[in-house]
């Protein structure tokens, strides 16, 4: 059976990212592949909260992911997702949801979609460093890089 222990370390991430961007990195790869990172928290807000903005995003673990616009929760290699100021005439709301088996090896990435030109997408997120077996951070990767297909 793998371990996974916590290693006690929590990272916090956050900043701006402009409207409409595929696959912003956030490096958190420690060069090592027997230590890997869970995300406990993600929250995205419009820089301008009083502007009409509608926004969604996703956090994965390719460099960039088919379409911003859209979620795929069969695609492994998207783990979070949050939205912002959907209208209510949309089908949707504010929304945030992790996928708690998430376990980030290498680097993340982060994709937002904002209605609004220049409209710039804030982003808060919180990860916990866990230490892995050497083989366990081996198949996270294989997850991570989607050779393990749909779960």
């Amino acid at each position: 059976m793998a371990t996974q222990k916590v290693m006690g370390d929590i990272i916090t991430m956050r900043g701006q990212i402009t409207e409409n961007t595929n696959g912003v990195e956030l490096n958190i790869f420690d060069g090592r592949y027997d230590t890997g990172y869970r995300i406990l928290e993600f929250y995205i807000a419009p820089s301008d909260p009083t502007a009409s903005n509608e926004i969604i995003a996703k956090l994965h673990t390719s460099s960039t992911t088919p379409s911003i616009a859209i979620w795929n929760w069969a695609d492994v290699q998207e783990i979070a997702w949050a939205s912002w100021g959907i209208s209510t005439s949309g089908s949707g709301a504010d929304f945030f949801l992790l996928d708690h088996d998430n376990m980030v090896i290498e680097n993340l990435y982060l994709s937002a979609y904002n209605t609004v030109e220049a409209g710039g997408c804030n982003y808060y997120i919180t990860l916990q460093k866990y230490k892995l077996d050497a083989w366990d951070g081996a198949l996270n990767l294989v997850t991570n890089l989607s050779q393990a297909g749909p779960q």
